[in-house]
């Protein structure tokens, strides 16, 4: 008898071997690279810093559940959840920590701080999970960890070129940045100040700070114009249209040229101001909220088993990856059909948005 039960836990035993072994279809491995089976049911955590009242992480959420929801293409069942730590450093962490241990597959994370997360990130690898730094960057060089963002220094140095095209050598300009100490704001800033050396414009007044607040924007517009300051134009990283409601509530003269924003509301204004003849040149340039969906279709690639190029970082010493604006419009697009149509097409809190598919991420960035 008990070599007959022995007999049979041996046979159990050996049919629960193969099924471990077992392959799933093809279908179901969604194109793994090297015949692994792959997960295809994934839980996703969205770690943002912010969403309500800010029209740009609003879509950038949005994105990233569209993103999701396109993995179906790929076989891919992504579940998606999302977490606000409201700019508060400690709730985040504490955030993603409850992530870990809920089993999430990929975890998306704007950080709030550029560092101080090191313990946790490498908690979620060595648990397996997918960790990605999306739009903000993560700069601590002691943690492997991958950074996807726009390529914010391109941003702040494309809008001082033209603007010192358009203005010429010598000429003023306010300078009206974002958050002091975000990551975004520190290599957009970085952009501006190469584009204003190189093109010989003068910064006047103070350090202004709108903090991608649209109320303070004007605000601080408001104060600029009241202080009687002379100025040829403005810098100023995004809420561009808060400032120049400053000019109209003032009856002020526009200024020669105001750069860069990305919303329906500015390109609206601006094709409206510039009917008739040019009153004011200006710079357009995409800063997608979609920049997260397309991290998420960076970590759906690697967890099909996709490994990244050699040489692919933007800045190697912090695995990170700039995405380049694919969208740019100044004065000289007022007649640009493609302009025209987008800026119509736009509901005026929207910005420009778009993101690289599973696909494309995997044609441009992986072997």
């Amino acid at each position: 008898m008990k070599k007959f039960l022995a007999l049979v836990l041996a046979l159990i035993m050996a049919l629960a071997l193969v099924a471990c072994g077992e392959k799933a279809p093809v279908d179901d491995q969604a194109g793994a690279d090297d015949g692994a089976e792959v997960k295809t049911e994934l839980k996703l955590a969205s770690h943002n810093a912010i969403i309500e009242g800010n029209p740009y992480r609003v879509r950038y959420e949005a994105d990233i559940q569209e993103a999701a929801a396109a993995a179906a293409d790929h076989g891919l069942n992504v579940s998606y959840a999302s977490f606000v730590s409201n700019w508060d450093a400690a709730t985040e962490s504490q955030q993603i920590e409850n992530s870990i241990n809920e089993g999430y597959d990929i975890i998306l994370v704007n950080p709030v701080s550029a560092t101080g997360l090191d313990p946790i990130i490498e908690k979620a690898q060595e648990a397996g999970i997918v960790y990605i730094n999306a739009d903000c960057v993560y700069t601590s060089t002691d943690v492997n960890v991958l950074n996807i963002s726009a390529d914010q220094y391109l941003l702040g140095y494309d809008t001082a070129k033209y603007a010192g095209e358009v203005l010429g050598e010598g000429a003023k300009v306010i300078m009206i940045a974002a958050l002091d100490g975000n990551s975004a704001n520190t290599d957009r800033q970085a952009g501006f100040e190469k584009g204003i050396e190189e093109t010989g414009l003068v910064v006047v007044g103070g350090q202004y700070n709108h903090d991608w607040d649209a109320v303070k924007a004007q605000q601080i517009m408001t104060e600029i114009l009241n202080s009687g300051l002379e100025f040829d134009g403005i810098l100023i990283s995004q809420c561009a249209e808060a400032a120049l409601a400053a000019y109209d509530a003032a009856g002020a003269e526009y200024p020669k040229f105001i750069g860069f924003n990305d919303t329906g509301e500015f390109m609206q204004r601006m094709l409206t101001l510039n009917a008739d003849e040019k009153k004011m040149d200006f710079m357009v340039l995409s800063n997608p909220p979609g920049v997260g969906a397309s991290a998420l279709n960076f970590g759906l690639n690697m967890i099909m088993g996709k490994e990244l190029k050699d040489d692919v970082y933007t800045v190697p010493e912090i695995h990170s990856i700039r995405l380049p604006s694919k969208v740019a419009f100044t004065y000289d697009d007022i007649g640009n059909a493609e302009f025209v149509d987008m800026a119509n097409g736009m509901a005026p809190g929207d910005a420009i948005t778009y993101w690289l598919t599973i696909d494309e991420v995997a044609a441009e960035y992986f072997k």
